[in-house]
């Protein structure tokens, strides 16, 4: 049963624990039988910092190597993450069953990447974290309000866990 809800996006940091937001992703897309993505925004270099490497690097071919090199670190680390999380919940790997998590990672201003992503993807729901440690009026951090003013289509915000 879909629900409407074919494709679920699912963004995680890479500083927190994003096994709760992974938890909730996959729960929804095995209820929804959506598919399932995985996404990491890497926040890109200040203006500050490119000028800086720009004067020091003139070869520009080095400088696209180091933002290569950014990005594949940052994909090793999101895959080394999930596949924690997999090992972790059995259960929920055994509920998803054989079906593919596509993972990308894209550098970018996080809410603007996200939200262009969710939109040219098809996504119908973007699960992501909270990143607070409470649910007062502010509970949800810079990206994801940014991501709740821009998004066209529901997002789920995860709470943080409880110790």
């Amino acid at each position: 049963m879909s629900h409407g809800i074919r494709r679920i996006l699912c963004c995680v940091g890479l500083k927190i624990d994003c096994n709760p937001v992974l938890a909730h992703a996959v729960g929804l897309a095995v209820a929804t039988g959506a598919e399932l993505e995985v996404l990491h925004a890497v926040k890109s270099l200040s203006d500050d910092v490119v000028n800086t490497l720009r004067v020091n690097i003139p070869d520009r071919e080095i400088l696209e190597t180091l933002r290569e090199q950014r990005l594949k670190e940052a994909s090793e680390v999101l895959d080394a993450k999930i596949e924690t999380f997999w090992a972790g919940h059995p259960e929920l790997r055994d509920a998803f069953g054989a079906r593919e998590m596509k993972r990308s990672v894209l550098e970018g201003y996080p809410a603007v990447v996200i939200t262009d992503y969710a939109h040219r993807s098809g996504s119908d729901m973007i699960v992501m974290a909270a990143n607070k440690r409470s649910f007062s009026a502010t509970y949800a951090g810079k990206i994801t309000k940014g991501v709740i003013k821009r998004s066209h289509v529901p997002v789920v915000v995860v709470p943080p866990r409880r110790d």
